[in-house]
């Protein structure tokens, strides 16, 4: 009678609520109204050949209600329709709106990138309420028909997510009510519908109390975003199981434990039906002689001890000898099918799931996956396509998969918030670790509501609907209560009911360290003991190192979230591995992040425009475009991403005796051996291969070094020529990601250089001729002119056709990079943007030297704070030499860059060139780019940033050719030491004034930089000194002298 009365009590809240005017969207206690119990994800099949499948697409019990919906959008719920949800409602001046989407990329609304307290402050709505006039609302209205195998089912609606809360009617009865806009929502509707049509209505609501707690710092978008379909079931039901893995001490052999939850909505007895489960292997292969069995009484009658909790293992649990196990490396699954039979043994339905023989823990300060060390090589992933939005596709999510695999990624953060199903089921077939984050972040209010008991239910919502949805995917290795969110007892709470519930899995949270004083480093961690990883954020190497040599705590030690890769950016990143390799509690991390979450709109041109929140009038200082992935919004690996596979190779090639072809081979893999590839060397001259060869690894264990002698021909080295050694790694077989002979770690070794034979002495046969304005020197039918009153070299002819048309002069500053603008650079070393325009020749001087002209010229500044000598030697051949140096006072700033810039026409656009690439590289950013000899069109070669910046660089350059379709242009030739060079269509005046890519227009020109050094691009964040490049890679103010010579390329 108690129950009764209580769970009575319970269902009149939020009537009770609504009776007072208080909508469900205003009340930050009620976050679902007659919302199912959260299950794994599953679906019913009709017999164990479908279920075996494991494809839940092809089920007949489950209809897919994505596709075309009647839609009508308002600018708040009071606005919208009346008795829209009726069945009798016309709905013929509605629009179609596809499902899954966001609204406001199909047109109505605006998508906002700012976060939620900040947009509402414009409208003066303050914690904890939320805005009443504006609060953009969707209308959704659908027909659906049941199929006649369905009578006498239970019919389920499942909404994969929307944003970010709804409420929804079937055939114009209100059905429930839901928030968290980034889990699923299921409803029994099975008694509101009827034979022939059904209507499905949906009300979403842009805006909910549950939004300051979905504060990500992302896009705020609406709609429907993932999938919804409707599950018949029979009205006896396996509703839910949860599956576990326990290998025993040698991680041999595994105890598979099941434990399932039946539903009887046929109130009849069932206490004679029974739960078989099957396993299979990869290859459809029956792992189990017979299954085995759980008599479903056994589960009705369960014993539930006053002491101590009920094992997991109590009901269904067999010990499977020396499965096959799972991990990132080898991803071995097996099915898994769960079949209910009545009393008679008739099937009533199966269900199945793949899972994965794995175990976690976090011993002796690391993580380990199946008793063996593992180091994550992360990346933060927020759900983003750059036309769906938040809609993210399976063909999308494959892509990124498969991309991330090619990377050498690891690890995903689920950032920050869970996931689509399909992903995690990706996960679990390619090999990526996860870390499954609660939809939890309150961002700018810190931890008060984790402190609020009025937000307790939602806090617990939240983390335990994504355990429980989330809890059978071997790919999941770690659970994480939220993102910025503060700490509290509300987080406290998730993680005590995650620990008690799932112990297999250790439990993450950054904001544990979140106290208030908390003075980091400390002398000991103070991170509450409710997670068992010390995470961190964008701290420094030198503060993590402090942290993992501290010896008052061990557990084991991440970023997760560094290297942040806002615009030209994910400098040094090689840093901080170098310390995650040094030292054991350091585990790895979660670089920031994927893909740059922009939006795409094509432009009337045919182009694409790249949008960000300041394209949808957000005004706001500090909004940057979104463009911060190691891929780009449409998929293409960024220079970032190319630099992060190098780093997170798993050989490292050590050079021994090179000459000798002696290297030692270092196996960073935790459960692969290197005989698992093929090795491949090949040596180039001047980037054409001259000799290869491919054979077996040799034997590596994992963590293991070895060896290797390879069998180097002798090469005769020809002067002027370069050579190199280049190694790497192969897949010896197509994998699920790619395909045979796929690179998967490489390295170069130069194997020297003999410099070429200066001309032989013998009488000039160059001219020079002087006037008020200019000096000409003819070589041939080559003529360069020097203005007089600069010194610099305005141009450059040959046969009456101009190669220079600009003038030649040093530089010593670049376009700011978002890096750059963070660390204040302008401000620190703004000294020398402008210094050029300063300096003042003192000196110009011509004289023959044996071979040629000699002009002579040196500069200064008023102060004499800087001082340039510049020597330009003109020889035959049509060939100038210029000798560059530069004398700065020591007080100085570092030094932006080092070179000269000049003008070509922009005929000039086929580049070729023997240094690193193709993409662009820098001081800190060049590594994983291989020396060799690269060709493209200058336009297409420009690395395009939305916010306009430098870019495009190229290092370790020792020639490059501008040619016209005539095969005529200009050789670029590094002398003493290798260049800096970039050819944009763009001037550096212009990408410092613009604000975006599309305020950037062609000229008949092309902007040339021939650079000593240009100091790193950084990016351990982007808002704060530490954006800067590190120490190493600036350029301190010094005596700088370089080389190079120009040239008719013909």
């Amino acid at each position: 009678m108690h129950k009764i009365t209580f769970l009575f009590f319970f269902l009149l809240i939020p009537l009770v609520v609504l009776a007072q005017g208080n909508m469900p969207w205003q009340t930050p206690d009620i976050v679902k109204i007659n919302k199912l119990p959260a299950r794994a994800t599953s679906i019913s099949y009709p017999d164990l050949k479908l279920a075996r499948q494991a494809d839940r697409d092809a089920s007949p019990f489950k209809r897919s209600l994505n596709g075309a919906w009647r839609f009508f959008w308002t600018a708040s719920p009071d606005l919208a329709p009346d008795g829209f949800y009726k069945k009798d409602y016309n709905d013929e001046t509605w629009d179609n709106i596809p499902v899954p989407s966001n609204w406001e990329l199909q047109g109505y609304g605006k998508p906002w990138q700012r976060l939620t307290p900040e947009i509402w402050k414009d409208i003066q709505i303050s914690f904890p309420h939320i805005p009443e006039d504006y609060n953009p609302t969707g209308s959704y209205r659908k027909v659906v028909s049941l199929p006649e195998t369905w009578e006498n089912k239970q019919i389920t609606l499942h909404i994969g997510a929307a944003s970010s809360a709804f409420r929804v009617w079937v055939n114009s009865q209100f059905v429930g009510y839901s928030e968290d806009n980034r889990l699923p929502a299921e409803f029994d509707i099975t008694s509101y519908l009827r034979q022939g049509d059904n209507l499905i209505a949906l009300q979403v609501l842009q805006w909910s109390d549950g939004s300051y707690i979905e504060d990500q710092d992302h896009w705020r978008m609406s709609g429907i975003t993932r999938e919804v379909y409707l599950e018949a079931s029979p009205q006896v039901q396996i509703y839910d199981f949860a599956v576990r893995t326990e290998l025993d001490d040698t991680f041999t052999d595994a105890q598979l434990q099941i434990r399932p939850e039946i539903k009887n909505y046929a109130s009849k007895d069932i206490s004679n039906y029974v739960i078989e489960a099957y396993l299979y292997d990869a290859d459809n292969t029956a792992v189990l002689d017979s299954p085995f069995t759980l008599p479903v009484a056994k589960l009705l009658n369960e014993y539930h001890p006053q002491i101590g909790n009920r094992p997991f293992e109590n009901l269904m649990d067999r010990t499977i000898r020396n499965p096959k196990k799972w991990s990132a490396e080898d991803p071995n699954l097996y099915t898994l099918v769960l079949a209910l039979r009545d009393e008679e043994g008739k099937l009533v339905e199966a269900r199945s799931t793949r899972i994965g023989f794995r175990e976690i823990d976090t011993q002796d300060g690391q993580f380990r996956v199946n008793g063996i060390p593992v180091l994550l090589y992360g990346v933060n992933r927020h759900d983003w396509d750059a036309t769906m939005g938040k809609a993210v596709t399976k063909e999308a999510m494959r892509r990124d998969v498969e991309l991330m695999k090619k990377l050498n990624v690891n690890a995903s953060r689920s950032s920050h918030y869970p996931n689509p199903p399909y992903w995690y089921e990706l996960c679990d077939e390619y090999g990526i670790y996860v870390m499954d984050e609660a939809n939890i972040e309150s961002h700018g209010l810190g931890s008060l509501p984790s402190n609020s008991p009025d937000w307790h239910t939602a806090f617990m919502e939240r983390g335990i609907r994504m355990v429980e949805r989330d809890k059978n995917y071997p790919s999941i290795v770690s659970w994480s209560l939220g993102n910025e969110a503060g700490f509290g007892p509300n987080h406290a709470a998730i993680s005590a009911w995650i620990k008690e519930f799932d112990p297999t899995r250790p439990v993450h949270y950054e904001g544990a360290q979140n106290i208030y004083g908390y003075r980091w480093p400390s002398p000991e961690p103070k991170d509450r003991v409710y997670t068992d990883i010390i995470s961190r954020m964008y701290r420094l190497t030198e503060d993590m190192v402090a942290l993992a040599t501290q010896t008052g705590d061990n557990r084991p030690i991440i970023w997760c979230e560094y290297a942040h890769s806002q615009g030209n950016s994910t400098g040094d990143l090689a840093g901080y591995w170098e310390a995650i390799r040094k030292y054991h509690r350091l585990v790895g991390g979660f670089v920031w992040d994927w893909r740059d979450q922009l939006i795409t709109k094509p432009s009337g041109d045919g182009k694409t425009l790249w949008k960000f929140g300041t394209d949808y009038n957000q005004a706001h200082d500090d909004l940057l475009p979104i463009q911060k992935g190691l891929i780009s919004a449409d998929g293409k690996i960024k220079s970032g991403g190319w630099q992060a596979k190098y780093v997170w190779q798993r050989a490292e090639f050590i050079p021994d005796n090179l000459e000798e072809g002696e290297i030692t081979l270092k196996n960073w893999f935790s459960r692969t051996n290197l005989d698992r590839f093929n090795l491949k060397w090949e040596i180039t001259e001047d980037g054409k291969i001259i000799a290869e060869a491919l054979t077996i690894a040799p034997s590596i264990q994992p963590g293991g070094s070895g060896a290797v002698k390879l069998k180097l021909p002798s090469v005769e080295r020809k002067a002027g020529k370069h050579y190199y050694l280049n190694l790497s790694l192969l897949l010896k077989q197509d994998e699920l990601w790619a395909e045979k002979g796929y690179s998967i770690a490489h390295q170069q070794f130069s194997l020297g250089h003999i410099p070429a034979k200066d001309m032989e002495a013998r009488e000039a046969t160059l001219s020079m001729v002087k006037d008020a304005t200019k000096w000409v020197v003819k070589s041939g039918d080559t003529e360069f002119s020097i203005n007089s009153k600069t010194g610099y070299l305005n141009r450059m002819t040959y046969e009456g056709i101009p190669l220079i048309s600009g003038p030649l002069k040093p530089n010593f500053w670049r376009a700011l990079t978002d890096n750059d603008l963070a660390s204040g650079l302008l401000e620190r070393q703004g000294f020398w943007k402008q210094i050029t325009d300063g300096l003042e020749l003192e000196h110009m001087e011509s004289y023959p030297y044996w071979n040629g002209i000699v002009v002579k010229t040196q500069y200064s500044t008023a102060d004499a704070t800087l001082r340039l000598e510049q020597t330009c030697t003109f020889v035959e051949n049509n060939t100038l030499q210029i000798h560059f140096r530069m004398i700065p006072s020591e007080d100085l700033p570092d030094i932006p860059r080092i070179g000269m810039e000049t003008s070509i026409p922009n005929s000039y656009n086929r580049m070729e060139w023997l240094g690193r690439g193709p993409w662009e590289t820098y001081a800190d950013k060049r590594s994983g780019a291989l020396i060799a000899r690269y060709s493209a069109n200058v336009e297409d070669d420009f690395t395009y940033y939305v916010r306009p910046q430098e870019s495009s660089n190229k290092t370790d350059v020792h020639w490059v050719t501008l040619t016209n379709q005539d095969h005529l242009g200009l050789k670029i030739e590094s002398m003493d030491q290798p260049i800096n060079f970039s050819a944009k269509p763009f001037s550096q005046k212009q990408l410092e004034l613009a604000t975006r890519i599309e305020e950037l227009g062609f000229s008949d020109k092309i902007f040339l930089h021939i650079d000593h050094k240009q100091m790193g691009v950084g990016g351990d964040n982007t808002w704060s000194m530490d954006a800067a490049p590190h120490k190493e890679f600036r350029i301190p103010a010094k005596v700088y002298d370089y080389s190079f010579k120009i040239q008719v390329a013909k």
